[in-house]
């Protein structure tokens, strides 16, 4: 086999899923109920939306968070709401919006039984 030179490689990133909905979590009963949640919301996100990333949880069940990237933070978030106001574990969660344009990042932190859905 040939010896690769990485210096010859151009790997482009796409800067189509910049922002970011992360929604950190409390305790919550089993694995089962957080594998239901990831398969709805990578259902309900259009992949011209955005893509749901899974989970990260603790070992003994007591947090996580859920990650989630697209084009439009607020417009993921919006799309994301049914599904999550659906969970009884999910009332108290905390939502963090990350926008990026260029160099600039903004976030914006609220606690999701906050917001109200039409």
């Amino acid at each position: 086999m040939k010896p690769l030179n990485i210096n010859l490689l151009s790997f482009k990133q796409k800067d189509v899923n910049k922002d970011s909905v992360i929604i950190g979590f409390g305790a919550f009963p089993n694995l089962d109920l957080i594998h239901t949640v990831d398969a709805k919301l990578m259902r309900v996100i259009p992949m011209e939306l955005g893509q749901h990333d899974m989970h990260e949880i603790a070992i003994d069940n007591s947090h996580g968070r859920f990650f989630s990237y697209g084009k439009n933070a607020e417009k993921l978030f919006k799309c994301m709401l049914p599904v999550l106001k659906e969970f009884d574990f999910l009332k108290e969660a905390t939502v963090q919006l990350n926008f990026i344009s260029g160099d600039i990042e903004r976030d914006l932190e609220f606690k999701l039984s906050s917001v109200t859905a039409n």
